[in-house]
């Protein structure tokens, strides 16, 4: 890329997930693929102010209430907040490639620190800053899925996203998706916009320091047994956590009695604001299958630790009804470890490129427990740490040329 092209990375409306984090690293990855120079890339982050305050406020009185109806406890919304340095020690493994700046999150304070950095472009944007952004911008939608299941979102969250896309696709020259089922839909349901849609290639991305983890302290911290199958998604409705667990109580009826020490371990945020009693729900499903003591639900640990976890698994099962990127974060993170997987046969999975995904049909819980039992009689694939690096690296050179070709886009 060339020398004269200063890109700033926007965290805005994706710092306070983990999948956002990992989507802005996925981005770094890409661009500093394709650098010429030395030139940094600088990565805008959010700084509270008294407006994201009253929103996340008024957020947490609204899970109060949805607590009270529905006899759930509801964590706070301000608790979703990462502070400053839990979003710097994020980026510290790229050192000086990377520089990290905090703006305040207001329509001025981003001006500010665009022109601060002397940026070209700014990438990617959830919101749209208009036609008339000084500087020139690219757009980020996630995915559809309140068009898919508009079941799980209120009236009021489906008119929000259709005003946020709506801007979108109306104001930007270009706009990033992750899968190119999401670049369909788009052209599908908005067939009068002139935004290029430039869907990523599936590039997961794998970090030299993942391949020393230390699985077995992983596991002894949180009391895992050797043998298991890992789950890493949020608890949210969509994600199908219910059929996961039946094919696993299926998975053990089918093993001798005497085979106590399989496991299924669950990572991620337990909670799913949409629906409140979702995890209640999922509990008692636990204890009507009889797998409470095998079901392991850590809820969101550190990265570290995660991977270590995802490491040492027998596969990654990932039932899911919608995602909107192949697979989800913890795919990327499996197949750049070389973990087999096991995931739902929904059309954005199909665009998983690798040699150790197996599918089943969705919400069939036999169909899921016959792929972990077939997971648990092969011998678990070798892959040379030399090799994951080496697809980690074409992977993310094609990711780097797609953007490049998206900045160049939204420059003209």
């Amino acid at each position: 890329m060339s020398s004269s092209v200063t890109i700033a990375i926007l965290g805005r409306g994706l710092v306070n997930w983990g999948g956002g984090i990992d989507l802005l690293r996925i981005l770094v990855n890409g661009l500093m693929a394709v650098q010429r120079d030395g030139e940094p890339i600088h990565v805008l982050l959010p700084r509270d102010n008294w407006r994201n305050h009253l929103v996340m406020l008024l957020l947490t009185l609204h899970a109060r209430v949805l607590g009270a109806r529905t006899n759930t406890p509801r964590r706070s919304a301000l608790s979703l907040r990462r502070s400053d340095e839990q979003l710097r020690s994020a980026f510290a493994t790229y050192g000086k490639r990377v520089e990290i700046r905090f703006f305040d999150d207001t329509r001025r304070g981003l001006r500010q620190a665009l022109r601060e950095v002397r940026a070209d472009v700014v990438l990617p944007c959830t919101h749209s800053l208009g036609k008339s952004f000084e500087v020139p911008w690219i757009g980020y939608i996630l995915d559809f899925q309140h068009v898919h299941l508009p079941h799980l979102f209120s009236g009021w969250n489906r008119l929000y996203r259709r005003h946020t896309y709506d801007a979108l696709l109306r104001e930007a020259r270009t706009i990033l998706v992750n899968a190119r089922t999401v670049e369909a839909d788009a052209q599908r349901l908005y067939p009068g916009s002139h935004a290029v849609i430039s869907a990523l290639p599936f590039a997961p991305s794998l970090r030299s320091e993942w391949l020393t983890v230390d699985v077995a302290g992983a596991r002894r911290k949180y009391g895992v047994p050797e043998r298991y199958f890992i789950i890493c998604n949020q608890f949210w409705v969509h994600k199908d956590h219910k059929t996961a667990f039946r094919a696993f109580a299926s998975t053990l009826r089918a093993l001798p009695e005497g085979d106590q020490a399989l496991a299924l371990v669950c990572t991620g945020s337990m909670d799913d604001y949409r629906a409140p009693r979702h995890l209640g729900e999922l509990r008692e499903l636990l204890g009507q299958l009889n797998i409470a003591a095998r079901v392991h639900l850590l809820g969101h640990i550190d990265k570290d630790d995660q991977i270590a976890l995802l490491r040492g698994a027998i596969a990654v099962v990932q039932p899911t009804l919608f995602e909107g990127g192949p697979g989800g974060g913890a795919l990327y993170d499996a197949v750049a470890l070389g973990v087999p997987s096991i995931v739902s046969d929904i059309p954005v999975n199909r665009e998983i490129d690798d040699a150790f995904v197996h599918y089943f049909k969705p919400q069939q819980p036999e169909d899921l427990a016959r792929q972990m039992l077939e997971a648990l009689r092969r011998p678990r694939p070798a892959v040379d740490d030399s090799e994951l690096l080496a697809r980690s690296a074409a992977r993310v050179r094609r990711l780097g040329e797609t953007l490049h070709a998206a900045v160049l886009t939204a420059l003209r």
